[in-house]
């Protein structure tokens, strides 16, 4: 395989995995689930636990975790924030509702939903070739750059379920009597 053909597989590739799953992803929440309450807040706990591994244990090859400055942290801070504002409208955008016959709250996602996890493959596949070409000339640090995405990611994350959580308890509350 020439390098020209590497490259092109290594640009090719991500778009024949996600493309399917984001396909996937989209007829099912098309349809209503099953949305429990008990439940929102697993997914952002594993994610907070795994970026903070990533993030403060020591990285390979290292004997200390990396100490950060307060530039990175106000990166970070950033990151957090773009990611709760975006986290926030992604859950505004899910449709909650108690099915009527049996009381129990179900979810339908929004198609803007997969133009928000698209928005962010794009950046992300654009932000490779940027940084491996113009990183050191811009000083970009690209270990910070990726801390800022997991950042980001966790947030956003997160926050979608937090306010799907306070939401669907409000709609619970709203919600008149099982007729089944």
């Amino acid at each position: 395989m020439t390098p020209q053909q590497a490259h092109q597989l290594q640009f090719i590739l991500p778009f024949l995995i996600v493309i399917p799953i984001l396909v996937l992803r989209l007829r099912k929440m098309s349809r209503p689930q099953p949305l429990k309450l008990g439940r929102l807040w697993i997914r952002p706990a594993i994610l907070v636990l795994a970026a903070a591994t990533v993030l403060f244990l020591p990285q390979p090859g290292q004997h200390v975790a990396a100490h950060l400055t307060p530039e990175e942290w106000a990166g970070l801070a950033l990151a957090a924030a773009l990611g709760g504002i975006g986290g926030w409208y992604w859950g505004r955008t899910m449709h909650i509702e108690v099915h009527p016959e049996n009381g129990t709250l179900m979810a339908r996602g929004n198609s803007l939903a997969i133009l928000v996890l698209v928005l962010l493959i794009l950046v992300k596949l654009g932000l490779r070739p940027l940084l491996a070409a113009e990183g050191g000339t811009m000083h970009l640090d690209v270990l910070m750059i990726t801390d800022a995405s997991i950042v980001f990611s966790v947030a956003l994350f997160g926050v979608r379920s937090l306010e799907m959580y306070l939401r669907a308890r409000r709609v619970m509350a709203n919600a008149p009597p099982p007729t089944g």
